[in-house]
């Protein structure tokens, strides 16, 4: 055997650090660059939909249309919002959808026997509820997300269809049912309500505390905990938060069919996540604004009402969503990947 086949193969040899800066800079730009090109993605989607649409439809380019598609969008907004606030954290509330139903029927009952008010009162004080119990179940038993909301899904619902007997309450006095036709500037009172709390939403995560906590325990928990953050108590707040806007969502579909419905956003657990993975929030945690999630329920809402327009089905509509959500967290997964 010859000497230079029994010789070790040579090792590479160690980056300067000079180079390794180099590295790190290249990675850092396609990390950058990468994101930029995923949160301008969607709004470039909503203005293809715009102009598919319009050319397709003569009724889409129309204020009364875009009215409607306005106040159709605000509760799916006020969900959507809160979900984010969860998704950000690395968690998922898939009980949204029966929580609006539990908080309707709550509100059209309590609205029915005491006034406006209190009812109003009652159901964000069911949808604060079911925050603090998807919270403990998560953060104290330790159950994973998607279980215990999966499970609060199945307990609101069942409590939604008891307290109403499986009916509609037709109790809501005319003027909580009127609200769902009054107009600020030509702008339905509810999508302005539903501008108003993204506003509120926007400011939380961006320049408050807990807004920062949940960011940091989306992207790396055990980071968050060795710098002293609560992480138990901003995940409990996160489920909290969910449900309240939620809950809010629930006041504002339950005011435009102007009853207590025990089946009220049966789809909305689909739609908000929808929405939220749409606009750029990670499934992962730690990324994304709720400035991409109205743009993800700008997109949702007006491709739901051009498919109407156009005479789609909603069974193939909840297809198309679902492919939609299929594809975006594929991509998700793989930008995901590709930053480590």
């Amino acid at each position: 055997m010859s000497t230079a086949s029994s010789m070790p193969p040579s090792l590479p040899t160690p980056m300067s650090g000079s180079e390794r800066s180099g590295v790190a800079a290249r990675f850092g730009r396609d990390r950058l660059r990468r994101e930029h090109l995923r949160q301008a993605g969607l709004p470039l989607a909503v203005v293809v939909l715009f102009i598919v649409f319009a050319i397709n439809s003569d009724v889409f380019f129309t204020t009364a249309n875009f009215q409607n598609v306005s106040l159709a969008a605000a509760g799916l907004a006020l969900v959507s919002f809160g979900q984010c606030f969860v998704v950000l954290t690395a968690g998922i509330d898939l009980s949204v959808g029966s929580t609006v139903a539990l908080v309707s029927v709550i509100a059209a009952k309590v609205m029915g026997a005491d006034g406006v008010l209190l009812g109003i009162l009652a159901g964000l004080a069911a949808g604060v509820g079911v925050g603090i119990a998807n919270g403990l179940v998560v953060t104290k038993l330790k159950v994973v997300p998607f279980v215990a909301t999966l499970a609060m899904l199945s307990i609101a619902s069942g409590l939604a269809l008891t307290i109403s007997g499986g009916t509609p309450v037709t109790t809501i006095p005319s003027s909580f049912a009127d609200i769902a036709n009054k107009q600020v500037a030509g702008i339905p009172l509810l999508a302005v309500v539903a501008v108003v709390l993204f506003f509120v939403a926007w400011v939380v995560l961006r320049f408050t505390r807990i807004g920062r906590h949940i960011y940091a325990i989306g992207g790396n928990l055990e980071a968050a905990r060795l710098s002293g953050i609560r992480v138990d108590r901003v995940a409990l707040s996160s489920y909290v938060i969910c449900s309240a806007f939620a809950a809010a969502g629930s006041l504002v579909l339950t005011a435009r069919v102007a009853s207590g419905q025990p089946t009220l956003g049966t789809n909305l657990a689909l739609q908000s996540v929808t929405a939220v993975v749409l606009g750029g929030v990670s499934l992962f945690g730690g990324r994304g604004t709720v400035v991409g999630v109205l743009f993800g329920v700008i997109f949702v809402s007006v491709l739901e009402n051009g498919l109407n327009l156009l005479g789609v089905s909603s069974y193939t509509q909840m297809l198309i969503l679902g492919a939609a959500l299929i594809a975006v967290l594929a991509i998700d997964w793989r930008l995901f990947r590709d930053a480590d």
